[in-house]
């Protein structure tokens, strides 16, 4: 239903279509080296500095698009989920073994992160005219911005991608047979999204997340999903777990086997979950 002062649906997804074009269109999708796949380019193309803010936050919308509006997520997915990786590389950290990084050496420049990347092989970054070679810059810019997008992204994405099979953006998969198990490895264990089979499912924290190391158990027609709830407060309290889902599902939701209630994925509905001290396991089952 359109609302009185706001474009009609149409012209929203027409808008939606075309920024994604824009943003598909300045970002490498074609060359497979870490600084080029999924970062940002701008009027220069691939030939001047890389991997930006932009290249993560950008990366954000495109994923974004994939779980939410595409009507073929797979390479959607794969485009955002290497946007979100991109950006990563400009951080300089190691080991004592390692000198603390490899692009600037020293315990002083451990965790460190540089603003952008030079791809040449030797140029002039653009503050104060420096000249560099190939690698991450001396300084750190806005590459804050771009990994606060950056662990908006990050999630689990559990699907069945035509050029790879069965696989875990963001997880490890430790069983492929059903039910499968995944651990999530993306960072934050806060999100869960399962594309299978013409299904969808989504599990998303507001505070706390899965518990580390320990696999999520989904049968492959997403009838039933069992986890443990990672208590990251380490007091009992409560927290909200938000559920959704592609088409009209109902599951039933349980915490250390007892019921909660029972939710209406097309709606989007928050589970209200007890956590104790040592976290709480949960199952869903569709009713």
């Amino acid at each position: 239903m359109d609302h009185p002062g706001i474009a009609p649906r149409e012209a929203v997804e027409a808008f939606l279509e075309n920024e994604t074009r824009i943003n598909i269109g300045s970002r490498g999708w074609l060359e497979p080296a870490y600084y080029w796949l999924g970062s940002d380019y701008r009027g220069s193309g691939n030939g001047n500095y890389l991997l930006s803010y932009m290249a993560q936050m950008g990366g954000w919308a495109v994923e974004d698009y994939a779980l939410n509006y595409a009507k073929i997520a797979a390479p959607y997915l794969r485009l955002g989920y290497a946007s979100y990786l991109s950006s990563w590389a400009l951080v300089n950290s190691g080991t004592a073994e390692s000198n603390y990084g490899y692009w600037y050496p020293g315990k002083e420049n451990d965790g460190a992160a540089g603003g952008g990347f030079e791809v040449r092989p030797w140029g002039r970054a653009w503050l104060g005219n420096k000249e560099m070679g190939r690698g991450s810059w001396w300084y750190s810019g806005e590459i804050d911005l771009g990994f606060n997008g950056a662990l908006r992204t990050a999630d689990t994405v559990v699907t069945d991608d035509p050029l790879f099979g069965l696989i875990a953006y963001g997880g490890e998969l430790t069983k492929r047979n059903t039910p499968l198990q995944v651990i999530p490895k993306d960072g934050l264990r806060a999100r869960l999204h399962v594309l299978l089979n013409g299904r969808k499912l989504s599990l998303v924290f507001d505070h706390d997340g899965f518990a580390r190391g320990q696999p999520i158990t989904v049968d492959d027609s997403l009838a039933r999903v069992a986890f443990k709830v990672e208590n990251r407060s380490r007091e009992a309290h409560r927290t909200q777990l938000e559920i959704t889902g592609a088409g009209a599902a109902s599951y039933e939701v349980t915490a250390d086997k007892q019921r909660l209630q029972t939710v209406q994925t097309a709606s989007g509905m928050r589970v209200d979950i007890p956590v104790s001290a040592g976290g709480t396991s949960v199952t869903l089952a569709r009713r």
